[in-house]
């Protein structure tokens, strides 16, 4: 590997970011800490359920629950509560 200091010093955070990363979402996960995500509504199902898709992203998430107490269209920004996965979240946050 043929870095200078400063780019291998950026290379090794960058390792040390992901492997930590990686630790804490599997500790998290394995003791049921919920975790947030922004969101943005990509449409509405006929059953109120909500699909979004994670700010930065375009990987739609299906069918979540909309526990805001108030009405969700296509475009709104919302917060999702997740416990272990993104499967087993809702929209708990409207901002």
């Amino acid at each position: 590997m043929d870095l200078n200091s400063s780019e291998f010093a950026q290379w090794f955070n960058k390792i040390i970011e992901q492997k930590v990363q990686k630790i804490v979402s599997q500790k998290l996960a394995e003791y049921g800490v919920m975790k947030g995500y922004s969101a943005i509504v990509s449409s509405v199902n006929p059953n109120l359920t909500v699909n979004v898709t994670l700010a930065g992203d375009t990987t739609i998430i299906p069918s979540l629950k909309n526990k805001t107490g108030v009405t969700l269209i296509a475009g709104d920004e919302v917060f999702l509560h997740s416990i272990s996965s993104l499967s087993n979240s809702y929209i708990g946050i409207k901002k």
